[in-house]
């Protein structure tokens, strides 16, 4: 085994002997003193270990020392392969993933199909140029510093998360290892998970957002403070320049501008009116569609665009926009306005980002609706507060809930808990010899009742009055009663 290691130790040394032109057969069994077919012997026992190859001239094969074994396998005619390298080079090629090898230069020494696809062929260049460019992308610096440290012997591998040169995002895994003629090399493994990385996003950026719409929800008490703060909301995690929520009011069927950012200042009232109509013209085809629509400067309009396409048109040249994306906001089948998102020359919206639009205007509308109700409410609470009349509800069992300031005027009261919580039969009698509970029990039996009754106020006077009381029923049963008294 000696005597072997010694014919390849002088075997290898002696093919640089002669020059970068490599070395023949007959030349190298002048300089080793061994004989042409045990040469031939030890050259392909060599060559098998990877640690020299052959360039075909002709019949005849120039040996060279091999400094870059993997792509010297990899690049060879199948015809000249042995069978384990047709083996190994078959599967490097069907690898779902890169292999990089590079030398402790930085210098890259193979790359595999996978990576080759994607860079073309780089061997020979350094590293970082041929993969990063300028070296500018997220995570680059910690990887070079990971890099740096295999080669200086601080560490034996890394893993980490890089942006390359065209913007796509690698998972790279890095490990020293030791190559057949003693020297070291640096071997990487490479995926390109930028598909991954954007479903993890989009997942990430549609939670985020519906987080700030409930936020946004339950903060808000206006449409208006509502669609401002989705607004501001989608411009942190979609970026666009301009964008509008319009609101549809169902009882005349008109839409109305409820929040609005990113626009110039427009003196001009009259232009400011035709731009508005722009708009409603686009909400309102989104609307009628149920469907988004998508605007983009340049392309060639359809037959279903005809209807909504002037309106765009000019909406786009009057702001130098690219795109105009309008989303209907829907909830239950029914229309709540629409979602207008505009982008100017040299910003364009991703699929990912119509993705999350169109993800989330559900939501949006879901919100729109809720507000629409409070605000409902909020009015007719105002109006019952404001009411000449006395006004109260009660529990299923008759303790006060609520008086409006009327009542307690009429019963003499100052504050609302001196009242809320008693039984609302200790503030009224009935003329007839019934009991005041048979009023709650004909309530609850037929859904209504009225008629006159003896009031107490606080100072123990008597007053007459006439009283209207209905039951209000929820989903899973009656749920408060709710009277109306007037002085008579």
């Amino acid at each position: 085994m000696d005597s072997e290691e010694e014919a390849f130790g002088r075997i290898i040394n002696a093919i640089p002997s002669m020059g970068e032109t490599g070395a023949t057969i007959d030349e190298l069994s002048k300089i080793t003193h061994l004989e042409r077919h045990t040469l031939s012997k030890y050259l392909n026992r060599l060559r098998a270990e990877g640690r020299i190859s052959y360039k075909r001239i002709g019949r005849a094969k120039v040996w060279f020392v091999s400094k870059a074994p993997l792509q010297h396998i990899f690049r060879l005619r199948e015809e000249d392969q042995t069978y384990s390298e047709k083996i190994f080079s078959r599967i490097l090629s069907d690898i779902p993933e890169g292999v990089l090898v590079l030398d402790f230069d930085y210098n890259i020494v193979f790359m595999n199909r996978y990576l080759l696809a994607l860079y073309g062929d780089c061997a020979g260049q350094k590293y970082y140029r041929a993969i990063f460019g300028a070296g500018k992308g997220k995570g680059f610096e910690a990887h070079q510093n990971q890099i740096k440290g295999i080669i200086e012997g601080s560490v034996e591998e890394a893993e980490s998360q890089v942006e390359d040169k065209e913007g796509r995002i690698l998972e790279i895994k890095a490990r020293k290892v030791e190559n057949p003629d003693g020297s070291f090399s640096i071997i990487a493994i490479i995926r390109d998970i930028s598909e991954k990385v954007g479903r993890e996003e989009r997942i990430k950026n549609l939670s985020e957002l519906h987080r700030l719409l409930g936020e946004a929800v339950n903060r808000s008490y206006t449409i208006d403070q509502l669609c401002s703060t989705i607004l501001e909301n989608l411009s942190d995690v979609i970026g666009y320049d301009m964008g509008d929520i319009l609101i549809y009011n169902h009882e005349n069927n008109l839409l109305s501008s409820s929040a609005q950012v990113g626009y110039p200042r427009m003196e001009d009232r009259g232009k400011r009116n035709t731009v508005d109509e722009w708009k409603r013209g686009i909400a309102r085809a989104a609307i009628i569609s149920k469907e988004p629509i998508f605007f983009v400067k340049g392309k060639k309009k359809g037959r279903d665009e005809l209807f909504y396409y002037n309106y765009a048109f000019e909406l786009a040249a009057e702001y130098d926009l690219q795109e105009i994306y309008a989303i209907p906001l829907r909830t239950k089948g029914e229309p709540h306005g629409a979602l207008l998102i505009l982008t100017k020359r040299g910003r364009v919206l991703s699929e990912e980002d119509r993705s999350l639009l169109r993800g989330i205007s559900e939501g949006i509308a879901g919100g729109i609706a809720k507000i629409k109700v409070e605000e409902e409410l909020r009015v007719k609470a105002n109006a019952v507060e404001i009411s000449i009349n006395s006004v109260f509800m009660a529990d299923t069992v008759g303790k006060l809930t609520y008086v409006n300031p009327a009542f307690l005027k009429m019963w003499g009261y100052e504050r609302e808990n001196e009242v809320l919580g008693r039984s609302c039969t200790e503030f009224w009698r009935q003329k007839e010899e019934t009991g005041a509970e048979d009023i709650l029990i004909a309530v609850q039996k037929k859904g209504d009742w009225a008629g006159e009754l003896i009031g107490m106020r606080k100072d123990s006077s008597e007053f007459k009055l006439r009283l209207s009381a209905s039951l209000i029923i929820g989903k899973k049963g009656p749920l408060q009663f709710v009277a109306a008294a007037v002085a008579e």
